[in-house]
C-alpha cells in the first residue's frame, strides 16, 4: 500500500456520525501524506535529470493525475457498497480477465511484496540514523561480513512476521501501536520541510548551488547510460510513476461521499485535501531537492553548517521515519488478513472451500496463515534477485549486498503503485464505457468524464514508459562497450549492468506472469474438475457470497 498507514475503509464508520468538510479534507489529507516522499524525492530528480524545475513540474502533474483519479473516482465507487476498493471496481466495470488479473496483483504480488520492500525502508532509515549518531565518519550502521544482506534479510523477515501476527490477530494492539506512529510520524515531515531551506541559506554558495536545468547524462549508451537519460520527456514519467508511490492510498478518500454532512461539497473536499497535501509535498521535495535529492543525503550538508549537533539530529529524524515506515507496515498488517479472508469468503482464492467457515473478522487466523504463506517464499526470491543480481545505486556503506537491494526495493516500490495505479485507471476507462452502455448504476457526476479521461491518458502514458524503458535497455545491451563501461579501477561494472537489465525484464515477466498467467492455470484445474469455466461459476455462487 503506498505507502502510508492502511485507513479502515469508509463503509465502517459511525453511520450516525457525518464527516463535516473539513473533516474530510483532513481525511483526504490522511490517505494520502505517508513516508513515501523521504524514499521517491532522490529518484524523481535523477529522472528529471537533475532539474528542479523539470522534478517540481513532474510532481504538479502526477498530482494533477492523482486528483482527477480521486474525483472520478466518486462516481465508480458509488456502484458498490463494500471494502474491496480496486477488486470490487475492476468487478463491476472491467471484464472478468481485468478483475482476475487485479484480483492475482493485489494477492500475490501487492501483499508480499509491501513486506518485502517496506521492513526494508525501515531498515535503510535505522541504519542512517544509528549510523549518524554512533559513527562520527557519517557511515551508516552494517555488520561488515560478506553477507550483511542475509542477516538484514532475517530481520527484515521477522519485523514482517510480528506485524502480520500481531497486529492482524489483535485490532486493540494494532490500533494502540497505530496511534503511538502518529504522533510521531508528522515531526520529520515538519522537520525536513524547513531544515531544507536553513541548510540553502547557511551554506556556502547557497542557492547558487542548486541545479535548474536538465543536466547532461554522464554516460551515453556505448558506457551503459538508459535510453531514459537521453530523453527528458521519457525520464519525466518515470519520475511520474516514482511520484504515484507517495500517493497510493489515496483512493481510500473516494468512498467519503456517503459520510459526508453534505455530500455535495465531496468534490471540494477531495480537490482541497489532495493540493494541500500536493504543497506539502512540494515543500518537502525541494526541500530535500536543493540539498542532495534525499534527507540521506543532507547529512553532509547539516554536518557542514551544525558539525555534530546536525548528525544527532539527522540521526534522530532517520529512526522517526523509521517509526513512521513501521506504522505503514501496521496498518497494512491490520488490513491484509481481513482483506484476504473476504477474498476467501468470494472462493478467489486456493483452498476456500476448505476454509470459508473458518473465518473469523475479529481473529482472522486464516488471513494470517495465508500471509505467511504468500509473504514468506516471495520476500526470499525477490531478495534473492535483488541482492545477488541487480544494480547498486546507494554504494556499500550499507553492507554488503544492501546497496543492491535498496535499489530493487526502490524499483519494486515503485512498480507496485504504478500496477494499482493501472487497475484502477482500467475501472475508470470502464466507467468511461458505460456512460454509454449504462449497464452499471452509479451516481453520475458532471465532472466524471473529463477527469476520467485525464486520469486515463497520464496514467497510462506513465505506465506504458515505465514498461517500455527497460525492455527497450535490454535491446540496447548490444551497444555497450565494455572498454568504455569499465575504468581500470571498476571492474564487473559490464557484467553488473547485462545482468541488472536482465533481472529488470525477468521481473517484470514476474508481475504480468502472476497476474495474467495465474487465472489461466485456475482456469484449467477448474475446467479438469467441473466441466467448464461456467459450471465452476455456478458452483462458486453455490457456495461462497458472490458480489
Amino acid at each position: 500500500m503506498a505507502k502510508k498507514e492502511k485507513k479502515e475503509g469508509i463503509s465502517q464508520a459511525s453511520k450516525s456520525k457525518k464527516i463535516s468538510f473539513f473533516s474530510a479534507i483532513l481525511v483526504v489529507m490522511g490517505s494520502s501524506i505517508g513516508a513515501g516522499i523521504f524514499f521517491k524525492s532522490k529518484s524523481v530528480l535523477d529522472n528529471s535529470q537533475n532539474s528542479l524545475i523539470l522534478a517540481i513540474f513532474c510532481w504538479i502533474i502526477a498530482a494533477f493525475s492523482v486528483i482527477a483519479m480521486a474525483l472520478a473516482l466518486i462516481e465508480i465507487s458509488s456502484a458498490r457498497n463494500d471494502n474491496l476498493s480496486v477488486l470490487g471496481w475492476t468487478k463491476v466495470f472491467n471484464s472478468r480477465t481485468t478483475f482476475k488479473a487485479s484480483k492475482n496483483f493485489m494477492f500475490y504480488i501487492y501483499l508480499p511484496l509491501t513486506y518485502f520492500f517496506m521492513p526494508l525502508y525501515v531498515i535503510m532509515s535505522l541504519q542512517d540514523g544509528i549510523g549518524a549518531l554512533v559513527n562520527a565518519d557519517m557511515s551508516a550502521y552494517n555488520f561488515g561480513t560478506p553477507v550483511d544482506w542475509l542477516i538484514w534479510t532475517i530481520i527484515s523477515i521477522a519485523i514482517s512476521v510480528y506485524f502480520i501476527y500481531v497486529s492482524g490477530i489483535s485490532s486493540k494492539v494494532g490500533n494502540i501501536q497505530n496511534k503511538i506512529v502518529t504522533y510521531i510520524k508528522f515531526l520529520p515531515l515538519a522537520f525536513v520541510a524547513i531544515m531544507g531551506f536553513v541548510l540553502v541559506g547557511m551554506k556556502a554558495g547557497g542557492w547558487n548551488e542548486v541545479s535548474i536545468g536538465v543536466q547532461k547524462p554522464t554516460a551515453d549508451l556505448a558506457a551503459g547510460g538508459s535510453l531514459s537519460s537521453f530523453a527528458p520527456g521519457l525520464g519525466m514519467f518515470l519520475a511520474i510513476s516514482a511520484i504515484f508511490f507517495a500517493y497510493d492510498g489515496f483512493y481510500v478518500a473516494a468512498g467519503i461521499q456517503s459520510e459526508m454532512e453534505e455530500p455535495k461539497k465531496t468534490p471540494m473536499a477531495i480537490l482541497l485535501g489532495l493540493v494541500f497535501t500536493t504543497v506539502i509535498y512540494l515543500i518537502i521535495a525541494i526541500s530535500m531537492s536543493i540539498n542532495g535529492g534525499s534527507f540521506s543525503n543532507m547529512l553532509i550538508y547539516m554536518i557542514d553548517v551544525m558539525q555534530d549537533t546536525g548528525r544527532i539530529l539527522f540521526g534522530i529524524i532517520n529512526i522517526m521515519i523509521a517509526i513512521g515506515v513501521l506504522g505503514i507496515i501496521n496498518g497494512f498488517a491490520m488490513w491484509a488478513p481481513r482483506f484476504t479472508e473476504d477474498l476467501i469468503k468470494e472462493g478467489e482464492l486456493p483452498f476456500s472451500i476448505k476454509y470459508k467457515d473458518k473465518l473469523n473478522e475479529n481473529k482472522p487466523k486464516i488471513g494470517i496463515m495465508y500471509s505467511f504463506v504468500i509473504t514468506i517464499p516471495i520476500v526470499i526470491v525477490f531478495t534473492l534477485i535483488g541482492a545477488l543480481a541487480y544494480i547498486d545505486n546507494y554504494g556499500t556503506s550499507y553492507g554488503s549486498g544492501m546497496g543492491k537491494l535498496y535499489t530493487f526495493a526502490d524499483l519494486m516500490g515503485t512498480w507496485t503503485a504504478l500496477f494499482t495505479f493501472g487497475f484502477i485507471t482500467a475501472a475508470i476507462y470502464g466507467g468511461i464505457k458505460n456512460r454509454k452502455t449504462k449497464k452499471v448504476q452509479t451516481d453520475q457526476k458532471s465532472y466524471f468524464v473529463p477527469m476520467a479521461i485525464v486520469a486515463v491518458i497520464i496514467v497510462g502514458l506513465a505506465l506504458t514508459v515505465t514498461i517500455l524503458i527497460p525492455i527497450l535497455d535490454l535491446l540496447l545491451i548490444a551497444q555497450l562497450d565494455q572498454a568504455a563501461v569499465e575504468a581500470p579501477e571498476v571492474e564487473g561494472v559490464f557484467v553488473d549492468i547485462i545482468v541488472s537489465r536482465v533481472m529488470l525484464v525477468i521481473t517484470l515477466i514476474i508481475f504480468i506472469a502472476l497476474s495474467y498467467g495465474t487465472t489461466l492455470i485456475e482456469d484449467r484445474i477448474n475446467i479438469k474438475k467441473f466441466g467448464s469455466i461456467e459450471k465452476y461459476e455456478a458452483w462458486q455462487k453455490q457456495n461462497f457470497i458472490v458480489s
